[in-house]
């Protein structure tokens, strides 16, 4: 390659012996690499299957530098739909909280720690998600059935509030089905009593 780099013009190139071989073996060997380095993203992927919804590049991206902040930053909106950022703890080695891309913060039940092995504590950082927004949702629902002035909206993320509305609308209708009370006042005017309630939240300035 030192001859070619001294003079890279082409006749001069056809008359060097071997060069043909050279170049065959160059090309085997990059092929290899190649094929090795797609084995080795097949393998992270298997073990975070998310890592499929980026390319190569965005990958290698995240491999080699799995402990860099703003580089897991960049690249958690396109491996989790519903999280814009994350927040980290104290000298940025775990994550304690998520963000939604209105800014709505989550904190997470348990922090996940950062560490080189990214797919893994990406699969922790999933898991972690899923068992806080589970564990928010049996708190909400509870808060329905046993609060009188009905669920505090600011205490929980719009995503619980709204499922566990749905929840307790539905459980209210299969009481009311099952006691042949279905189409009661009491339960027309207690939604349309929650509907207002939630009108008026809306209105105020200090909510958010």
């Amino acid at each position: 390659m030192t001859d070619v780099v001294r003079d890279s013009r082409v006749l001069s190139l056809v008359s060097r012996p071997g060069l043909r071989q050279t170049l065959n073996t160059l090309l085997d060997q990059l092929g290899r690499c190649q094929k090795a380095l797609n084995e080795f993203l097949e393998e992270k992927r298997a073990i975070f299957p998310r890592f499929y919804f980026i390319g190569d590049d965005d990958l290698l991206e995240i491999l080699g530098q799995s402990t860099n902040p703003r580089v897991i930053q960049a690249h958690l909106k396109k491996l989790f739909a519903g999280i814009h950022s994350v927040q980290f703890g104290q000298e940025e080695k775990e994550i304690v909280a998520m963000r939604s891309l209105d800014g709505e913060l989550v904190p997470l039940k348990n922090h996940v720690p950062i560490s080189t092995d990214v797919e893994v504590w990406l699969g922790k950082l999933s898991d972690e998600m899923k068992n806080t927004l589970q564990h928010l949702l049996t708190e909400c629902v509870q808060d329905g059935k046993s609060a009188s002035g009905g669920i505090n909206p600011s205490a929980y993320p719009s995503q619980i509030l709204c499922l566990a509305e749905q929840v307790l609308f539905t459980e209210r209708c299969e009481q009311a089905i099952e006691s042949n009370t279905l189409m009661c006042y009491c339960l027309c005017s207690q939604l349309l009593r929650e509907f207002q309630r939630y009108k008026e939240l809306v209105r105020r300035p200090s909510f958010s």
